[in-house]
């Protein structure tokens, strides 16, 4: 294909994506964010009351702590099932070194906080997981080093003098004479200062969430796996592109971009003195460029098949390698993971709870207002004067115990004003009725509603709850069997594909190695999420309930039965303690 074909295709699909430009999706997205940080909506009068409520925050950060405690409640947040007899061991170990990846060398908690919270927020929240080479360069500097101690320094292959600094002197023997060598010269010790240099090179999987302006998906999309192009909008310097192996004649001569900075979403989320991106710097190392890194299915070989293209393009070029030639590879893998708390069949983008939300903080947010309007007008009601019969300075000052004077009695009478906040209360109640029903959060699902704590056997509490908890655990479940299986399965693909040594790492109180190049690439992943069973304290009853049989099988029948294995009644004791909340069961059995 001809580079001006691929660039000319890459632009169109650009200038299609969702995101690129401002829709119905991204203004979407934009007011969400306002409602959530409770931005005025601009038709504020002054002298009457501006509040505005936050229904939006509330139904977020009320479904947030659930939904990151489903998640994190085990150490394992996904299991990969073998597929035959012999993947057993391999896919243990997969299961728990993925895991490891995600919790340990990521911030898992941190990425999962703001990946559900991004979806809860603006429909669909999006983390990217890569594998990132890296090489870590430390300088230290050392003084008065002897010839063999310098000889020791250096037989670390990683080690490189950059700079030395040698002084000679004569050694002399314990006389004071000076110690020559056989042909009668005189023996010369030396001291070394130098600075060394050492380059330690490592790979990892690298997980990141995405902005949602960041994120470019075709219209003709409908998961990220079949859509025909995806790609992640950056703002990067030049000095960042050099150093991620570009061209640095092109990257000289790419033009600055600030259209992703002015974005609606990202305009949204700061406020005016805080946009990061208002002034460019007159470093040109530190000058950021737009950069898209685009993949796309195209017929790249000209065989009439399409295949899924990774390239990098900014400033209406493809990026060059060093050498340059053209950074475009065939790839088998697209790092992006979607989640969507309430999908819409057959689309991408679906709907999120602050979609369920805005408009009632709307309503609630001008019921609040004229409330207060009232409240005001109650508590300094406006008054009837007669003209020329009262002081206007003295009506004009508002002080307690002040003196109004009038030349009859009646000049001055007080307005009326009629308190409306009996009539506001039930509507307000209404909606808040109407908000748990859309989004499933209220107090009685978090337990936090004391009526329903009064009279009431602890069967009904435990009812109310889980009826009210049901649109959670249903988006759970939709965040686990889409965004959290793929981005596992990715984890797995990743490190099976780059991952090239052993690495050990410490597990349970153990130190343990793992080798992705010895397992099968592929296995089931079943998602170990609290869900569908009860709460906690039924799960422990139901535990104890098993762990006691097991005991009564083991003491009548002995450990060899065909019932019940040691190893099993183990297991059930590691469950029943995850269940009471302490994730390493090994310290304990």
């Amino acid at each position: 294909m001809e580079q001006n074909e691929l660039k000319s295709i890459l632009q169109a699909e650009i200038d299609d994506a969702i995101g690129f430009i401002e829709s119905e999706t991204v203004e979407q997205r934009k007011q969400a964010l306002e409602a959530y940080l409770r931005q005025p909506y601009g038709n504020e009068v002054e002298g009457k009351s501006q509040i505005v409520t936050g229904e939006v925050a509330e139904a977020i950060d009320g479904a947030l702590p659930s939904l990151v405690r489903i998640f994190t409640g085990s150490d394992n947040i996904v299991v990969f099932e073998p597929q035959g007899p012999k993947d057993e061991a391999s896919a243990k170990q997969a299961t728990d070194y993925c895991n490891w990846v995600f919790n340990r060398d990521n911030e898992g908690v941190a990425i999962l906080h703001d990946w559900f919270k991004d979806a809860l927020l603006q429909k669909n929240g999006i983390v990217k997981a890569y594998w990132e080479d890296k090489e870590d360069i430390t300088k230290e500097r050392y003084f008065d080093l002897t010839n063999d101690e310098l000889a020791m320094l250096m037989s670390d292959e990683t080690m490189e003098i950059v700079e030395q600094d040698t002084t000679e002197f004569p050694i002399f023997d314990p006389n004071g004479m000076p110690v020559v060598d056989p042909m009668g010269m005189p023996v010369m010790g030396a001291t070394h200062n130098v600075v060394v240099q050492q380059k330690k090179k490592s790979g990892k999987v690298t997980i990141e969430n995405v902005p949602p302006e960041e994120f470019l998906i075709s219209k003709k999309a409908r998961t990220i796996a079949d859509s025909p192009f995806v790609a992640h909008r950056q703002m990067l310097t030049r000095s960042t592109l050099i150093a991620m192996g570009f061209n640095k004649d092109q990257v000289e001569g790419l033009q600055m971009g600030d259209a992703l900075a002015y974005t609606p979403e990202r305009v949204a989320r700061y406020s005016a003195g805080e946009q990061p991106y208002q002034v460019q710097t007159d470093d040109p190392a530190m000058q950021e460029i737009e950069v898209f890194e685009c993949y796309v299915k195209t017929d790249i070989d000209g065989k009439g098949i399409a295949s899924l293209v990774q390239v990098f393009y900014a400033s209406n070029e493809i990026l060059e390698d060093e050498k340059g030639k053209e950074m475009v590879e065939e790839t088998d893998y697209v790092p992006f993971h979607s989640i969507c708390p309430i999908p819409i069949p057959h689309k991408f983008f679906g709907n999120s709870l602050a979609d369920r939300t805005t408009d009632i903080q709307l309503i609630k947010t001008t019921i609040t207002r004229q409330m207060l309007d009232n409240l005001y007008l109650t508590n300094n009601a406006r008054v009837v004067a007669v003209e020329g019969q009262v002081n206007l300075d003295d009506l004009l000052t508002s002080t307690a115990g002040g003196v109004i004077r009038a030349k009859s009695q009646g000049a001055v009478t007080q307005l009326v004003v009629q308190n409306v906040a009996s009539q506001a209360f039930p509507m307000l109640q209404y909606l808040d009725t109407i908000q748990s029903k859309r989004t499933g959060v209220s107090d009685a699902s978090q337990g936090l509603d004391p009526s329903i704590l009064q009279n009431v056997t602890a069967a009904a509490v435990a009812s109310r709850q889980q009826a009210g908890a049901g649109k959670i655990e249903l988006i759970a479940r939709i965040f686990a069997e889409t965004g959290v299986k793929s981005l596992f399965q990715g984890i797995l693909h990743l490190l099976g594909k780059y991952q090239d040594q052993a690495k050990i790492v410490r597990m349970r109180g153990k130190f343990v190695t793992f080798d992705p190049r010895s397992w099968t690439n592929q296995y089931d992943v079943a998602i170990n999420v609290g869900l569908g069973s009860g709460d906690r304290e039924q799960k422990l009853a139901m535990l104890q309930m098993i762990l006691g049989k097991q005991e009564q099988i083991l003491t009548q029948f002995g450990p060899s039965n065909p019932l019940v294995s040691v190893s099993q009644y183990r297991d059930t004791l590691a469950r029943l303690i995850e269940s009471a909340g302490f994730k390493d069961a090994n310290a304990f059995i």
